[in-house]
């Protein structure tokens, strides 16, 4: 089986050689890059697994390498690792798609076990070949088609690019539309734990997600407060 390739896009080269041997050790293939720059170099050069960055860095800064690299690949999991831990910093991470936000100063091993959790996550949601017509992620939500390989929202004529983590959600609601969702559930679904930012990140794309839906009078999306969510469907 080969490696798991990683690239790190890190300036800090203390940080970046901690990192890189631990996950070294792990049995990772890992590619570091020092900014954001040359981190675009690097995905051009090769299919990688998993995208860790920094947030602040010279030349070019993370959310604009993730921006770049979501506009190119959806479904490549983002992990940032940056100093900044206001809550802005992470909510923002989030909205570009990112899959998860570790804090500086990095205690490896609960970085290692974000690693493995965002891994067996994309494992177990397999690409759908494109050009696949009896695709099964297409999905009808009342008067809307999510067609979620491509993360395209649709009614009539209008169509909608999501992001993964919306697509993501989208489709988890849908799964379990009509019923009382835990917050916690979801989260721990969908972006892997509940981790209070998280949290505060699961408000806002609730927040569009309901804006998206707002030409189906039959679709709500119902906050429970203190409990969670429903995702009404009238089928």
């Amino acid at each position: 089986m080969d490696a798991v390739k990683i690239l790190l896009v890190e300036d800090d080269r203390i940080i970046a050689s901690l990192v890189k041997k631990y996950l070294d050790i792990r049995g990772y293939a890992v590619n570091h890059a020092e900014d954001g720059v040359e981190g675009m170099k690097e995905y051009d050069k090769a299919d990688y697994d998993l995208i860790i960055m920094d947030v602040m860095m010279p030349h070019k800064d993370g959310y604009t390498l993730a921006e770049e690299i979501r506009a190119k690949d959806p479904y490549i999991p983002i992990l940032f690792m940056s100093s900044n831990n206001l809550p802005k910093d992470k909510i923002k991470a989030f909205r570009i798609g990112a899959d998860d936000y570790v804090t500086k100063p990095v205690n490896v091993e609960e970085l290692l076990l974000r690693i493995e959790v965002i891994l067996k996550r994309q494992k177990s949601e397999p690409k759908v070949e494109v050009g696949n017509e009896d695709d099964p992620h297409q999905i009808n939500i009342g008067n809307y088609i999510l067609d979620f390989p491509y993360q395209k929202l649709s009614i009539g004529e209008d169509t909608r690019k999501l992001t993964t983590r919306e697509a993501e959600l989208l489709r988890f609601l849908h799964r379990h539309r009509n019923t009382l969702i835990k917050r916690e559930y979801i989260l721990q679904e969908v972006w892997g734990d509940d981790d209070y930012y998280k949290g505060r990140s699961l408000d806002v794309f609730m927040s569009r997600l309901r804006k998206y839906l707002k030409d189906d009078p039959t679709i709500e999306i119902l906050n429970v407060h203190g409990i969670g969510f429903k995702f009404l469907v009238q089928d």
